[in-house]
């Protein structure tokens, strides 16, 4: 791939992401498990997402591989770890090739998911298919473990960002992804996204044309965690966001067979946990939010990745 020398500069001594490993990915691996060039490891409409992303034609979703978080539950650990050698080794111009593919398919938006650890090259894709003739919402999708510096090189050209806010306790985000400092990374993270899109906005077909969504993923016996998040982010943004609180996790084969895992991940969450948070939130009086039915299940929200 030829990088400009600026591009170059980010990957040779990476400090994109809370881990700031250091490493010259042009050469080796980082802690994302990824080196200097953008691996997708599928491209497709995606209908799973929230109803204001996924709509009637769905989200255009580019699947990226590596994660700089690597929760040890992880729901994409397929691809998450950067191992499987069966994506699609990308640069700028192929990426902005694929959002105009997706366009032209009918999606609704660009949805990016997990794209931070390749930020640069991301971002200019963006800048590209914008000037090639993209004209649908963009959305970046992340961990929500960002730093504030690598999230303003969308700024401009993301028009929407779905972090996670997965942690409160430091203690759950030590054990589960060996990032004590989660939630305080997560908290700049989301406020930089909110300053970047200002609150949300909606088009005349009731998708999301700008904005934030966090979700929290809720975890089997960490009921409290959930309460805590829910707290934090209703009383420092209200409704200038929106909360997506999924029930859906699901103990992937990994954690199944895993000696080291906990009891607590290989089970699936309680319905009596999730239904007394979903009263919780709206107890809140939030009015930007979405709960799932009773019914979804945890596979149904994950692809089928190569």
């Amino acid at each position: 791939m030829a990088y400009n020398c600026h591009m170059k500069d980010y990957y040779s001594h990476c400090m994109l992401c809370p881990r700031m490993c250091r490493a010259d990915r042009s050469e080796s691996f980082g802690y994302c498990r990824s080196g200097d060039e953008p691996n997708v490891n599928l491209y497709k409409l995606h209908y799973g997402e929230e109803p204001i992303i996924s709509g009637v034609r769905g989200s255009g979703t580019v699947f990226f591989e590596g994660c700089s978080l690597k929760c040890c539950f992880c729901q994409n650990y397929g691809i998450s770890r950067g191992e499987t050698g069966r994506g699609l080794v990308l640069d700028a111009d192929g990426l902005s090739d694929i959002y105009l593919k997706l366009q032209d398919m009918g999606a609704h938006n660009i949805n990016l998911v997990t794209p931070m650890h390749y930020a640069p090259t991301v971002s200019e894709s963006v800048a590209r298919a914008k000037a090639g003739g993209l004209d649908i919402p963009v959305a970046v999708n992340s961990s929500g473990y960002d730093l504030p510096d690598t999230i303003k090189l969308f700024d401009g050209l993301a028009d929407i960002f779905i972090p996670d806010m997965k942690f409160y306790s430091s203690a759950l985000s030590s054990r589960y992804c060996n990032a004590p400092d989660y939630f305080q990374r997560a908290c700049m993270a989301i406020d930089t996204m909110v300053d970047i899109t200002g609150g949300p906005v909606l088009g005349s077909d009731g998708m999301l044309k700008k904005g934030v969504i966090v979700r929290h993923l809720m975890m089997p016996s960490a009921l409290f965690d959930t309460k805590h998040i829910i707290d934090y982010l209703t009383s420092r943004y209200g409704d200038r966001i929106y909360i997506s609180l999924m029930g859906q996790y699901t103990p992937m084969p990994h954690i199944l067979n895993s000696e080291k895992a906990g009891p607590a991940l290989k089970k699936t969450l309680s319905k009596e946990h999730y239904k007394k948070m979903t009263e919780y939130l709206i107890s809140t009086g939030q009015q930007n939010a979405f709960v799932q039915d009773e019914g979804a299940s945890g596979d149904e929200y994950i692809p089928d990745f190569i």
